[in-house]
């Protein structure tokens, strides 16, 4: 159980990934759309802080290097991807020369031993660049549109990609929005944007993004009375063992009686848990007997006020995620009925149909109401 020093059995934790239902699903709606989406298109994954965007993000890496590992073994200079966290301005306004040039950078260095050329070349207007620090933005974005569509990628990522939205005090983020749209036009490649759900601003302040998008949200795991949030209650259980049983060093037993205490204090996020199960292993790890106990599994948990703001965060952005009724849609656009595939609905309502209804009678008969009433006819 004690085997190896403090470090490499905390480094062992640290890589130990465990599959679940709520990460599963998002991975698999994720490759399906990147296998099937339409060019142009814009896939964002949205999930609370902790929910475990970020291990998604490394194992739609690995599928798309074994996807693609005999297309690069036939062309070494062909790159299945571009992966890339976006940068945080350093002055409050996002910076897109600097991501730019970051991405340049990162496609010279992926898979770096199968590549041609010894380092990164591109191609801007017909003129080879060996260095992007004397570019200047407009021509950092051409260059990245050539490497793209020279070296064939088929998939752009980027995380943390709610750092777009960082603009300075009282200017509005459209021209970030218009850049990732006239992106997504240009490479004519997926963009996957990830981040927290403040990410659905980028999608909501322009119509055309919002059109080309998908969003494929990694949930946290929720407790309660319905049937699917029980089943969620057994998925955190498991996940729960799973970590305790990955952790290197004795434990005080009994620990997975309280799986409701290990929810509330992760609130229901795989990677909050993770973390503090981390934390708790390296405080144990020093300690002369070299036991988890529940001491310090509590002391190593996260403040009350910091699991109310993540609480507080993720539902806020669940409830922006919630649809609206068909009623409400239909209301808007003034049908006054919810139409349906199941139901045969009409295209007015009872009253319009009333008011357009033909009028019965005789041809050529005029209606009494065209007669004059009363008086003297001339």
């Amino acid at each position: 159980m004690n085997t190896g020093t403090p470090d490499t059995r905390v480094t062992a934790f640290r890589c130990k990934k465990v599959k679940h239902a709520s990460l599963e699903l998002a991975l698999n709606d994720l490759i399906r759309l990147v296998k099937n989406c339409r060019p142009e298109s814009v896939i964002v994954l949205l999930g609370p802080s902790g929910s475990g965007k970020s291990t998604i993000v490394e194992a739609l890496e690995r599928y798309s290097i074994e996807h693609y590992a005999e297309r690069m073994r036939i062309d070494p200079g062909f790159l299945p991807f571009i992966s890339i966290k976006a940068p945080t301005p350093l002055d409050g306004n996002f910076n897109w020369k600097d991501l730019f040039t970051r991405m340049l950078h990162k496609a010279g260095e992926v898979l770096i031993d199968r590549k041609v050329l010894s380092h990164l070349q591109f191609d801007l207007d017909g003129n080879t660049l060996t260095s992007a620090k004397s570019l200047v933005r407009d021509e950092l974005r051409r260059s990245l549109e050539s490497l793209v569509r020279h070296r064939q990628v088929p998939l752009i990522i980027l995380d943390e990609a709610s750092a777009i939205l960082r603009v300075k005090a009282g200017l509005k983020p459209l021209l970030q929005f218009e850049i990732l749209k006239s992106l997504a036009v240009e490479f004519k490649v997926p963009i996957i944007l990830v981040g927290a759900y403040d990410l659905l601003g980028v999608l909501e302040g322009s119509g055309q993004l919002l059109r080309r998008s998908d969003v494929i949200h990694l949930r946290r795991y929720a407790a309660g009375r319905s049937t699917a949030k029980t089943a969620d209650e057994q998925c955190f259980r498991d996940v729960l063992n799973a970590f305790l049983e990955a952790m290197p060093i004795a434990k005080e037993p009994n620990l997975l009686d309280h799986t409701d205490f290990f929810f509330a204090k992760s609130v229901g996020c795989v990677g909050v848990l993770k973390d503090w199960l981390d934390r708790a292993l390296v405080e144990a790890l020093s300690t002369s007997n070299q036991i988890l106990t529940r001491d310090i599994i509590e002391r190593q948990s996260l403040s009350n006020r910091k699991l109310m703001r993540l609480a507080s965060e993720a539902m806020a952005g669940e409830l922006r995620l919630e649809d609206l009724d068909d009623g409400e849609l239909a209301g808007l656009l003034g049908l006054g009925y919810t139409p349906s595939l199941h139901i045969l609905t009409p295209l007015l309502t009872p009253d319009q149909s009333k008011g357009q209804a033909k009028r019965k009678g005789r041809v050529g008969l005029r209606g009494p109401s065209r007669d004059p009433v009363g008086g003297t006819h001339a």
